[in-house]
């Protein structure tokens, strides 16, 4: 079921099981009903109570997956730059230091880039670190432009990507956290909502549309 799906059915669940307390606390004869099986005005609060525990931890749930949705786009975008300068400079750095075979190693230049992020972070950092500690790798890279400054702006977006890395993954967990608020704070409604609605079709089974009012209908 797509995750629209998901939000519309909670969406209807949610607006019956409003309908059902506002009126079950609002119309004196289903109220009279009611307190007679013990849904007394303390009791229909404490539904009214869940359901706004839910209405509370869904907009927290949206605003985590907002937050991350924005965490994960910024991440992106700087970590493709990053890997742009990197794959520049790295380009550069073999060719100027192709007859240096243990600068090649030292910047990793002997093996290709790495494509999983961890391994790509890794390696460029370290890249950035070697290259910018050697003198003679720096007056090499000078020949094509590639100063200290341009090279310093590429390690600051790596390190960039790796902060933007971090706060994304903080994100996640914080909206996988709030899923599981939301979920636990739904569960608690529902089994009140399953005892009252149970109560309710007893104490209105004379009156059909009294317990229509509550949208729970009759059964057997």
């Amino acid at each position: 079921m797509s995750k629209s799906r998901v939000r519309e059915n909670l969406d209807e669940y949610l607006v019956r099981a409003e309908v059902a307390i506002s009126n079950a606390r609002q119309q004196a004869d289903i109220f009279t009903a009611l307190a007679g099986y013990g849904y007394d005005e303390a009791a229909l609060e404490q539904g009214q109570a869940l359901l706004d525990a839910v209405h509370a931890a869904s907009a927290a749930q949206l605003g985590a997956y907002g937050a991350q949705y924005g965490a994960t786009a910024a991440l992106n975008e700087t970590c493709a730059r990053a890997d742009r300068a990197y794959s520049d400079h790295r380009k550069i750095a073999a060719l100027v230091l192709r007859d240096a075979p243990d600068r090649l190693t030292a910047l990793k230049l002997d093996q290709p880039k790495k494509m999983g992020f961890s391994d790509w972070l890794t390696q460029a950092k370290l890249f950035y670190a070697n290259l910018l500690a050697n003198p003679d790798d720096l007056a090499a890279m000078a020949r094509f432009r590639m100063t200290r400054k341009r090279l310093a702006e590429g390690q600051a977006l790596v390190e960039q990507t790796e902060a933007q890395y971090q706060a994304q993954q903080d994100a996640k967990g914080k909206a996988q956290s709030s899923t599981q608020a939301r979920n636990a704070a739904l569960d608690e409604l529902h089994r009140w909502m399953g005892e009252f609605k149970t109560i309710a079709r007893i104490a209105l089974a004379d009156d059909a549309q009294l317990l229509e009012a509550l949208q729970f209908g009759v059964v057997a």
